[in-house]
């Protein structure tokens, strides 16, 4: 197998010719989460699946951290600053302290796939591997639970304010809602198929999730009895991300290479831009409005103006990019560089200039 990995095979349903790479992450909600950066103390976390390990960057200096086997999904707690890897293989999550940069702790999460936290609960919710139930870890005991929820739970979003957790199966065809504070659940039937990312406003309580199968994003009210619609995207919706600040909704389409923006006031389609070949992830700074696209087939990042809803650079990146983080105190983006060894991209959100780490 060569080094350019292959996304989940939903996408094969689509692009039955199409070699495609990883897939990566974006806030409190969605989808593998390779890079996080806290903007508290400046430092940035990316993990490496084929290695094993995870890189800090703090200014110019960076640490290799060994934490496990397919090592792919990264949450911060931004109260304590601690930072929960995934690591897939062994069935672990590692606890990285923030100021020694070490492993403090180990939590068993056997067949444990994704990680979500609520910060205002203290529980980690970590999804599972195909035909398994998620669970919660209560991170102040260290005890875990299991949901019996019946869907693994590949797609993996929090509501803080009504605490629900929202699940989706890779052949789930419902969503599945998760009570926070009894663990009950519920199942709400969505018309798509193959969802494997979400995105969740906190500011209009709207649960996004793209569905590759419809070129759709379904849409989840749940302030309204938790009301389904259906906004029609670009070829292969992979992946979104929420700007509360514009109050906008970014869709990136992998097929048509493109992104959908959304006005999240509406639930209307505003315009749609262009980017590089095969875009996988975004990120969004919104204290800037800009918007990074990792266009992982053509080894660069799309520099966004959310506002203007076009492009306004295009950064180079490395080999493979597929998860990307946002410092919008320093104004700096991560890039994971999947392939080629293991790099990251820092990207100077004021000049658009780049550097590897």
């Amino acid at each position: 197998m060569s080094a350019r990995l292959t996304l989940p095979s939903l996408l094969a349903i689509a692009l039955v010719a199409m070699p495609l790479r990883a897939s990566a992450e974006i806030g409190v909600t969605d989808g593998p989460k390779g890079a996080v950066a806290n903007p508290a103390n400046g430092k940035a976390y990316i993990a490496f699946p084929d290695y094993g390990f995870v890189k800090i960057l703090h200014g110019d200096s960076v640490k290799i951290l060994k934490t496990g086997v397919n090592v792919k999904d990264l949450t911060l707690d931004p109260a304590s600053g601690k930072v929960y890897a995934m690591n897939r293989g062994p069935g672990t999550i590692s606890v990285i302290d923030p100021v020694s940069d070490e492993v403090s702790a180990t939590i068993p999460a056997n067949r444990g796939s994704l990680t979500a936290l609520n910060p205002r609960t203290g529980k980690l919710y970590v999804s599972a591997s195909t035909g398994t139930d998620p669970s919660v870890v209560d991170l102040a005991t260290g005890a875990s639970t299991v949901i019996h929820a019946g869907t693994e739970g590949n797609a993996l979003s929090l509501n803080p304010q009504k605490n629900e957790i929202y699940f989706v199966g890779y052949e789930d065809n419902f969503l599945t809602i998760v009570d926070g504070a009894n663990l009950a659940s519920r199942r709400l039937p969505v018309p798509g198929w193959h969802q494997w990312d979400s995105a969740f406003n906190e500011k209009t309580g709207q649960l996004y999730l793209p569905s590759p199968n419809d070129n759709a994003v379904m849409v989840i009210d749940t302030r309204d009895g938790d009301r389904v619609s259906v906004i029609g995207t670009g070829k292969v919706p992979v992946a979104a991300a929420v700007d509360r600040a514009t109050n906008r909704i970014y869709v990136v389409n992998y097929e048509s290479s493109d992104v959908t923006v959304i006005d999240a006031g509406t639930n209307r389609v505003v315009a749609t831009v262009p980017v590089g070949l095969w875009p996988q992830q975004l990120a969004v700074n919104e204290k800037t409005g800009r918007v990074y696209v990792a266009n992982t087939h053509a080894d660069s990042v799309s520099v966004l103006d959310g506002k203007a809803a076009k492009v306004i650079a295009t950064v180079p990146a490395g080999d493979g990019p597929w998860a990307l983080a946002v410092d919008p105190a320093a104004n700096k983006i991560y890039v994971a560089n999947r392939a080629g060894g293991g790099t990251v991209t820092v990207i100077d959100g004021r000049t658009n200039k780049a550097v590897q780490r």
